[in-house]
């Protein structure tokens, strides 16, 4: 997919086997898949960080247990040990609460001319020093060219150069090969994007343990991303204050009720929705004022796209069709395990994507 993921470390790597890891702050998802006549499901492995990290009291137990390398160093390899995994080339994907997104336009140029103008631009928009950051770009309109074309509007990604430090230790104590790391947007798009959709636009929203992140999918090329703060924690985090109980009761009584039946709940958790959809309505809006591009469907994921009643409020509200994503829907794997994968899906997206980076052609 263009622009192209990020290039960190990025290899040619002759194997049929690859697996994508996703460190999440409510689970750990890792996913081997092969690329041997078809795309195949070889094996899988989730670890919800409250059963490694203990009872949840509240929403903050999540920043603080992941804060810890060597605490995800064990967590995940006890995913791998638990799934039988024992590929070691690794795509492992970047949470976007951890990247930095923007885009800019400038007047057509050489590409040369390019790099120098994404240098320059840096600084007006990353919060952070340029030394301390690894960036990576893309044209999403237009092409280089000399002067006097149209002009070219570019999306630019930062990382943390701790974070990409974090994630080659973690790799290393596991013994596993980083073929690449990616923002995880790109390994998003990836795997929902599929065949019927890459000559339309989409809006994939991926709703998160810590963020939503909203994005602009059109003719197979990400045009736009944007991260909120609403997110699951919240939603977890306000049932757990407003009926007094600890922030894992709160996530199992979220997932069980959702927006569907018990007003009460309901009431809660509307409003936090809600949120999520006017931030959508305002992107939709300002992407067709730009680039005159209507969005023709929403396909949402993460942890939290399952809940009861959430795909029928999300398309009465924004009037658009709206799919819940399902990674697995063109892999092959053994006929028992359809119901499971369709319902694990969402929370797997990520780590799918990131995967499908080294068989997709």
């Amino acid at each position: 997919m263009s622009p192209n993921p990020f290039r960190f470390f990025a290899s040619k790597i002759f194997s049929k086997n690859f697996i994508g890891v996703d460190l999440g702050s409510a689970s750990l998802k890792t996913v081997q898949i092969s690329n041997m006549g078809g795309k195949k499901l070889e094996n899988y492995g989730q670890l919800k960080t409250e059963y490694f990290f203990g009872q949840a009291k509240d929403a903050s137990w999540h920043k603080e247990a992941l804060l810890s390398k060597e605490n995800l160093i064990k967590a995940l390899r006890a995913v791998l040990k638990e799934a039988k995994i024992k590929e070691k080339n690794a795509f492992f994907a970047i949470p976007d609460y951890a990247t930095f997104f923007t885009t800019f336009q400038v007047p057509s140029m050489s590409r040369q001319e390019l790099e120098e103008a994404v240098k320059y631009e840096a600084p007006r928009h990353i919060p952070l020093p340029l030394a301390d950051v690894t960036l990576d770009w893309g044209i999403v309109k237009g092409a280089p060219q000399l002067e006097g074309r149209a002009p070219l509007k570019v999306l630019m990604v930062a990382v943390p150069n701790e974070t990409i430090y974090q994630y080659q230790e973690i790799a290393k104590a596991l013994g596993l090969n980083i073929v690449a790391l990616e923002s995880e947007v790109f390994s998003l798009a990836r795997a929902l994007v599929k065949y019927q959709d890459r000559r339309g636009v989409v809006c994939l929203v991926d709703l998160g343990d810590k963020s939503t992140t909203i994005n602009i999918v059109s003719q197979s090329v990400l045009r736009a991303s944007h991260s909120i703060d609403i997110s699951g924690e919240e939603i977890s985090g306000a049932l757990s204050e407003a009926f007094g109980i600890d922030f894992r009761r709160a996530e199992i009584i979220k997932k069980m009720y959702g927006i569907q039946r018990e007003e009460i709940i309901r009431g809660l958790i509307l409003p936090l929705i809600d949120s999520v959809i006017k931030e959508i309505k305002n992107i939709l809006n300002s992407y067709f004022l730009e680039e005159k591009e209507k969005v023709e469907k929403i396909i949402i994921s993460g942890g939290n796209s399952s809940l009861p009643g959430l795909r029928d409020h999300f398309s009465e509200s924004l009037r658009l069709p709206v799919e819940t994503g399902n990674p697995f829907l063109d892999f092959s794997y053994p006929p028992g395990l359809e119901l499971i994968l369709k319902k694990i899906g969402p929370e797997f997206t990520i780590a799918v994507g990131a995967a499908l980076r080294g068989v997709s052609k």
